[in-house]
This record gives structure tokens, sequence and C-alpha cells, in this order.
């Protein structure tokens, strides 16, 4: 288990790095703006930028959503989880997480069906075939087929180890911890 925590912590830094790259926008705000400067200074336009932005944005969603998917913090709801038993909740949340690996296993896996299939195109403007786009669904599929699967089995242990404390936990935000998010903040119930 220690050697695959390495494997999928380097495949967690490389996405992070990869969507950070691309969030900081280095490179999508610079092509944006030189096109609109392009477009509004100088009454021409860059062929090819709107076009290398929406590739740069498709990316950044499949690699962002796989660096999130390692720290499993993805958007949840857990009110459902939270007023389950503590002895069945164990496995609900195992089996949303093992359902989770199943889904994005298929996007993986119909993601790469896509990419090795005969539709591509190439684009008029930068020659750049579409296949490296369609690239980023299974590439980033497949690390949250990964990082879901060892969040299963890290839940997993914790059930078979017997701690329900790890449990009974899932899903908590309190408002002392909002406070710690959000410095300067009181934490105090207002007086009616």
């Amino acid at each position: 288990m220690a050697i695959l925590d390495r494997v999928l912590g380097a495949l967690g830094a490389l996405a992070r790095g990869v969507a950070m790259a691309l969030a900081t926008a280095i490179i999508l705000i610079l092509i944006l703006a030189v096109q609109i400067v392009f477009r509004y200074v100088f009454n021409s336009s860059i062929v090819w930028s709107e076009e290398v932005a929406t590739w740069c944005l498709v990316w950044l969603v499949f690699i962002g959503a796989a660096s999130i998917m390692q720290r499993w913090e993805h958007v949840q709801i857990t009110i459902l989880i939270r007023r389950l038993p503590l002895g069945i909740r164990p496995g609900v949340i195992v089996f949303a997480k093992l359902a989770t690996c199943v889904a994005v296993g298929l996007v993986a896996y119909y993601g790469l069906q896509w990419v090795l299939g005969p539709a591509h195109i190439r684009s008029q403007t930068s020659g750049i075939s579409t296949r490296w786009i369609k690239l980023a669904v299974p590439i980033g599929a497949g690390l949250m087929t990964l990082f879901a699967l060892r969040a299963a089995l890290e839940d997993i242990g914790h059930w078979r180890g017997g701690d329900l404390e790890y449990f009974s936990r899932y899903g908590e935000l309190g408002l002392d911890e909002v406070a710690e998010v959000r410095p300067g903040r009181s934490t105090a119930t207002p007086k009616t």
C-alpha cells in the first residue's frame, strides 16, 4: 500500500502541477488577452486563439477534477450519510466511493475508445489533431478512477479495523472548522 500511495501521490502532484499551470491561466489569459487586443485595437483577429483557449479549458477540467479527487474534495452532500446509524454508515460510504470508481472508470474506458476511434479532425487553424484534446478525457478519468479506488481502499481499511470514529466524522464541517478556514469570523451565535 505504501508503494501505491507513493505512485498515486506522484500522479496527484503531476495532475496538480498541470492544473495549476492551466489554472494560473498564464497560457489561457495571455492567449485571450492577445486575441482581445488584436480584435479591438488592430481590427484583426488571431484565428487559433479561441480554439487553443477552449482546449486548455478541457484539459483543465479533467486534470483539475483528478487533482481534486485525490484529496476527495469534490462537492458532497452528506446530510443523508450523517443521519444514518453509525453501524450502516461505513458500508454506504464505501459503496458510494466504489460506485464513483466504477462511474469514472467507465468514462475513462469510453474516453479511451473515443480517442482510439477514427473520428478525428485536424484543426484548420492550428493543424492539431482533435485526438490530443480528447486525450484529456481518459487521462483525467483514469486518474480519478485510481484516486477513487485508493479512497475506497482507505475507507475499507478503517471499516475492517473497526475505526467507527473515522466514519462518525465523515462529512463534518462545524462552525469551529469554518472559522479556522475563514479567520476573523466569529463563531458565536447571535443573541435574540
